[in-house]
């Protein structure tokens, strides 16, 4: 995985990573689980959610124009995942 970005904390009211393909989410609560929401390309509706877990961490792929909110705990990391581009 390639860094492509800095270390950006969610927001539950501003949508974020509207022009990333990839994004590393890290949940930075030792205790507690927090949801990160897709956004539509219009930012007017939720496309879904998941769970990252305390502690823990995941990679979300993107369609540019799309973006996730989630509480502040959750910071995100515009990556590539394919490391050789």
């Amino acid at each position: 995985m390639k860094i492509l970005g800095t270390a950006t904390a969610l927001a539950t009211g501003t949508t974020k990573f509207k022009t990333s393909t990839a994004v590393w989410i890290g949940n930075t609560s030792a205790t507690d689980d927090y949801d990160v929401t897709l956004r539509n390309t219009d930012d007017d509706a939720d496309l879904g959610s998941i769970t990252v877990p305390a502690a823990g961490g995941i990679v979300i792929h993107l369609d540019i124009g799309q973006g996730l909110r989630g509480n502040a705990a959750l910071k995100g990391t515009k990556v590539n995942v394919d490391a050789r581009t």
